[in-house]
């Protein structure tokens, strides 16, 4: 890893004065991997989690947007900003974030997130269920070989990677480097054993 292993925590978001709910983009702490962990499975998203999904069969597309930024603390794994947009980047984290949605199952969304978590070509630190149950969040360690390449080549050849090697799409929304990822409450968040060793030393 390089020496910069955090990235930006935000708080939820809020509604302007026009009353549209937006991401909040003035970060309130630099993070790490485990801090990550420990937030997702603890009970603090909890309700926000349960509330989303007990709202996607009969919500808005509108709706679930609102709520979720709202009422989730979001990650800018990628990076840490003093800013949430690509020009507020102030250092690179080593992690790239993949976010794969649109799965029938939480079931199925619990298999691709062991098979992230497994694959022995790229070292996924952090996975977990997404706040509505059917999508799977990675958070992989760049190769030392592209980490001095431009982020959407990094995004790019992870990307074609995941597909050749497992057939899944990754969105390429991702492509953006100060994606914000929501936090949401997964008891069954996997982290790579090695820095559980580590957190526990």
């Amino acid at each position: 890893m390089t020496d910069n292993n955090q990235f930006s925590v935000f708080t939820h978001g809020y509604r302007n004065r026009e009353g549209v709910a937006v991401l909040a983009t003035q970060p309130i702490e630099r993070q790490d991997i485990n801090w990550a962990y420990d937030f997702i499975r603890s009970e603090r998203p909890k309700w926000a989690t349960d509330k989303l999904r007990s709202m996607v069969n009969t919500a808005s597309k509108e709706e679930i947007s609102d709520f979720k930024k709202l009422n989730f603390q979001v990650a800018t794994f990628n990076g840490i900003f003093n800013y949430r947009r690509a020009s507020g980047l102030v250092e690179r984290s080593p992690y790239i974030i993949i976010d794969i949605d649109d799965l029938e199952s939480t079931e199925e969304a619990r298999r691709v997130q062991r098979q992230i978590m497994d694959d022995r070509h790229v070292q996924a630190v952090l996975s977990f269920v997404s706040p509505k149950g059917r999508g799977v969040k990675g958070v992989l360690l760049l190769p030392e070989w592209c980490r001095n390449k431009d982020f959407k080549t990094q995004f790019q050849i992870i990307q074609q990677y995941i597909a050749f090697e497992h057939g899944i799409c990754i969105d390429s929304s991702g492509s953006d480097v100060c994606r914000a990822c929501f936090l949401p409450h997964d008891p069954e968040c996997m982290i790579n054993p090695e820095l559980l060793t580590l957190k526990n030393v």
